[in-house]
């Protein structure tokens, strides 16, 4: 962080904010990683966006936590447990860049596929739930413990499928979201993940993220039904673009 210049931390800056915003507006948002990755180090951003994540969490279900609907949360929280822990284990050894392509790749599809959906009139078959629980929380718990912020993505393609309001939609994603980096920071914690880097950074980009959750807040409040289903899709397509670069 030392070597940073005065561009660099300003672009840092307007990255939280920005990012942070989306995520208060929509319940997930997964640019912050990429992004940031491109003036500062993997090992010190995955840590940092897991505690930020946490926080913006909550500063959604301080106002919101009774639209959430919990039996989603507890439906796909074993398997997101057990993805976490298959992310903590290959968070120093698995190849990144391969499965970051691979979910690019699917993550750019299902938002160009929700976004024709939403323009489109008429219904489509609903996929089968028995299998998608299991296979959202897997997928969600390890390339959220690889990437750090990409889990949104999944529980947004899941929670899209139940066709939630975007009140539901936004405090249920928070609640994921709180429980699977509340898991993840213990084991960062406990890989002492957590240096003297991380945690100036934390202090450092905090009051930003603070603000980003403020102006997304006041987002989501003037997002009609259909224009937010819009947005979720637009953000699944630009989120899966970065993964594509990593």
């Amino acid at each position: 962080m030392d070597n940073l210049g005065p561009l660099q931390i300003v672009y840092a800056c307007a990255v939280v904010v920005m990012s942070y915003a989306i995520r208060g507006s929509a319940g997930f948002g997964a640019v912050t990683i990429p992004l940031l990755a491109l003036v500062l180090p993997m090992k010190i951003i995955v840590p940092v966006v897991t505690v930020f994540g946490v926080l913006s969490s909550c500063s959604i279900l301080a106002g919101d936590a009774r639209h959430v609907i919990w039996r989603e949360l507890w439906q796909v929280l074993p398997s997101s447990l057990i993805g976490a822990a298959i992310g903590l284990y290959f968070f120093n050894v698995f190849d990144a860049a391969t499965i970051a392509h691979g979910l690019g790749v699917v993550v750019l599809c299902y938002g160009s596929h929700g976004l024709y959906r939403s323009i489109r009139t008429g219904t489509t078959p609903p996929l089968p739930m028995r299998l998608m629980r299991p296979l959202t929380g897997m997928t969600a718990g390890i390339s959220g413990t690889l990437f750090g912020s990409m889990a949104g993505m999944f529980y947004a393609m899941y929670l899209d499928m139940k066709r939630l309001d975007k009140d539901h939609f936004r405090a249920t994603m928070a609640a994921m979201l709180f429980v699977l980096g509340g898991v993840r920071g213990i084991g960062y914690f406990a890989m002492g993940a957590f240096n003297r880097e991380a945690l100036i950074a934390c202090a450092c980009g905090l009051p930003l993220m603070l603000l980003g959750a403020f102006l997304g807040n006041h987002i989501h409040a003037n997002l009609d039904q259909p224009m937010f289903r819009r947005f979720i899709a637009i953000l699944l397509i630009v989120s899966g673009v970065p993964l594509l670069m990593i």
